[in-house]
């Protein structure tokens, strides 16, 4: 019985240091994005890639898959780094793909990366622990297009990724200094998390577009209001409705990167020059 009872508090010393580390593990697992996802998204885009380049990013400990495409015009206004929306992949065939391919043609080159995406069961209230790892992978497109030699970067985001895209400027973020103009398409509400739009554009100063379509989702419409409130004081702030358009602006990619093209033309400040690198090193 003596050894039963001196043996007892070690055994219960190991059993809770075996849940703490179980606990720490589903913690992390359940702030990580799903890379055996990434990875299966990634050799499906490269096998069926036909325009712009596949790469692979390094942030912190992680690789993470992105699709450069150069500017194809005599000028390089700069570059854009894409933000998709929730569980999606850089060339998403709704908004992220037709600007993808398309911004190309007006001077800018397009950066469009893999954010953390969670499981096919996930929904939209399991995405906000990812929002850090968000930022260190921004930060990482951000470096790459430094090393490129381009000084003009813009942000552009889509549904979710707008919201990381936000989060990633008002939390300053390593790299966000170096980011010229913000583009929010279809931003919404997310009362009481990382991923409220009207919280973290009131921390913005950049120039920012607001884009949205008439026949948006309800948490885009409802928040119209809020989003330019938290933007009173920013004399860069445009609100900007594409009349028909849903939350994918499906039939109108044509107008849709009309819009986001000539006011990113419009405000920001970087000096064209010419195009003379068709490819990333």
């Amino acid at each position: 019985m003596r050894t039963m009872r001196a043996g007892f508090p070690l055994l219960l010393t190991f059993r809770t240091g075996l849940m703490t580390l179980l606990a720490l593990a589903f913690i992390n697992a359940t702030q990580a994005s799903d890379i055996d996802k990434e990875r299966r998204w990634a050799a499906q885009l490269q096998d069926q890639l036909v325009v712009g380049e596949p790469l692979q990013l390094t942030a912190g400990q992680q690789n993470f898959f992105a699709l450069y495409t150069p500017a194809a015009g005599k000028l390089q206004r700069g570059s854009v780094i894409l933000l998709h929306g929730l569980g999606a992949h850089p060339d998403w065939p709704d908004v992220i793909s037709p600007l993808r391919q398309n911004l190309p043609e007006t001077g800018w080159s397009t950066l469009s990366i893999q954010l953390p995406i969670r499981p096919n069961e996930a929904d939209f209230t399991d995405y906000p622990p990812l929002f850090p790892e968000a930022n260190v992978r921004i930060s990482a497109a951000i470096r790459f297009l430094q090393k490129q030699g381009v000084r003009n970067i813009a942000l552009v985001g889509h549904s979710l990724g707008a919201a990381m895209g936000a989060y990633f400027l008002a939390q300053k973020a390593p790299g966000s200094e170096a980011v010229r103009a913000f583009v929010g398409i279809g931003m919404s509400l997310a009362p009481g998390t990382v991923a409220h739009t009207p919280d973290t554009l009131a921390k913005i100063a950049l120039p920012v577009l607001d884009l949205y379509g008439t026949q948006d989702l309800r948490g885009v419409l409802g928040s119209i209001k809020a989003r330019a409130a938290s933007q009173a004081a920013n004399p860069g702030y445009r609100q900007l409705a594409i009349a028909g358009a849903d939350h994918f602006f499906r039939g109108l990619d044509a107008t849709l990167v009309k819009r986001v093209s000539s006011w990113l033309s419009r405000n920001t400040s970087g000096v064209e020059v010419e195009n003379t690198a068709k490819t990333a090193p």
